[in-house]
């Protein structure tokens, strides 16, 4: 049986969760499981948020499709714009192993969505825009997560211990959410919260909007002589640290106490 859900919409922000929402569904009406889910909702954002962002830049937003593709074992997802030609395979590699200074802001959008897919293909549609197709292919059908629709809206909790700063974020961190974490965060280093322990024990998903965040707050905080580190990281959070390279210009930590400890050594 194929199936077919499509969604019609205007490139907007704040018609990206009902996006998200579609190919989580698609996801687990093809098989996938959570962690199938995840990489389908990664995947996904990283490219509708890039048609946000950048296909009507300097204009008014225009039109914005979802078609999924509904199969047994595999899904596939097409995004449809009528904005300016782009060629996602011409967008530079990053260099995963650069220091921290060296990291440019962004750049891992499509880094990511070629990782977490089987096949990725762009068309050009000339004056009528972009067609980009991705599928991803699932082993037998899994138990799907319980809360893949209708996260709760972030939230973050900021104390102080000692001279260090700790924030606890709970929620998504993603294209919706990720400018108030960066004014919010960016906010506590220029108040000098520059000594900085980030706790994600509340977070199971981050896109690119996240790690660009991070990469923001750290460089800052670094200038000022502080650092920031990681806490609780939650397996799928790890798993974008990893395939970004963060790993290697972030210090993580089992949680919010070592973390605070470490700046004591």
């Amino acid at each position: 049986m194929t199936l077919v859900r499509v969604a019609r919409t205007t490139a907007r922000l704040e018609a990206l969760e009902g996006l998200l929402d579609l190919a989580i569904r698609a996801a687990r009406e093809s098989g996938a499981d959570a962690d199938g889910e995840h990489d389908v909702r990664l995947a996904a954002e990283e490219v509708l948020i890039n048609v946000i962002n950048y296909a009507y830049a300097g204009g008014t937003p225009g039109p914005l499709v979802l078609r999924a593709r509904v199969e047994t074992g595999t899904l596939t997802l097409t995004v449809l714009d009528e904005g300016r030609p782009f060629a996602p395979g011409l967008a530079p590699r990053p260099d995963l192993a650069a220091e921290w200074a060296d990291r440019p802001i962004g750049g891992l959008g499509w880094h990511l969505v070629g990782k977490l897919m089987d096949e990725v293909r762009h068309r050009p549609l000339g004056e009528a825009g972009n067609e980009l197709t991705m599928t991803k292919r699932f082993g037998p059908a899994a138990s799907p997560s319980s809360n893949a629709q209708g996260q709760a809206l972030m939230q973050i909790e900021v104390e102080r211990r000692g001279d260090v700063t700790v924030a606890s974020v709970h929620g998504n961190v993603d294209g919706m959410t990720s400018a108030e974490l960066n004014r919010l965060l960016g906010g506590e280093v220029a108040a000098d919260g520059h000594r900085m322990v980030v706790s994600l024990a509340g977070v199971d998903y981050t896109s690119s909007a996240g790690l660009r965040v991070l990469l923001t707050i750290v460089k800052d905080a670094r200038s000022r002589g502080g650092d920031v580190r990681l806490a609780a990281v939650r397996d799928n959070v790890r798993k974008v640290l990893e395939l970004s390279g963060f790993t290697s210009i972030l210090k993580l930590f089992p949680d919010v106490d070592a973390a605070v400890a470490s700046y004591a050594s």
